[in-house]
């Protein structure tokens, strides 16, 4: 898995965000299709091109926001301490909450410019990448 997450992130350096694209949902959508085989984004892909877009289809499903999607969709929410490389985080980036994976001591997210690494510091929550609770 983690030469696949190396593989992935090398691939999404220079793709910049873009909604129903390559928004911080469908980066982490991707890498967790790419790392386990299961779409989590299938209801949303392309059903949006903006921010309002996103939203609506959000609402749509019966959630509020990221962070209540990321509750719904993703395995059991985790102590940030206890994150490894490759699980999914919430980031404060740029006053908001952005979806994020966890790299070796940072966690990347998507930028107008591609991948960003931002410090762990900035991660809001975490979760399991693949659950051992099932």
């Amino acid at each position: 898995m983690m030469a696949s997450l190396d593989t992935f992130i090398a691939q999404h350096q220079d793709v910049p965000f873009k909604w129903g694209q390559n928004d911080c949902c469908l980066f982490v959508a991707n890498w967790i299709l790419t790392a386990t085989g299961k779409d989590l984004a299938s209801d949303f892909r392309g059903k949006y091109t903006t921010r309002n877009g996103a939203f609506k289809s959000l609402f749509k499903a019966g959630l509020n926001n990221l962070q209540t999607l990321f509750k719904d969709r993703l395995n059991i929410q985790i102590n940030i301490n206890y994150a490894k490389r490759g699980d999914i985080a919430l980031v404060h980036y740029n006053d908001e909450l952005v979806g994020g994976i966890i790299g070796l001591n940072c966690v990347y997210c998507i930028s107008d410019k591609g991948v960003v690494c931002l410090p762990i510091s900035q991660v809001d929550c975490a979760f399991e990448l693949e659950s051992h609770h099932e």
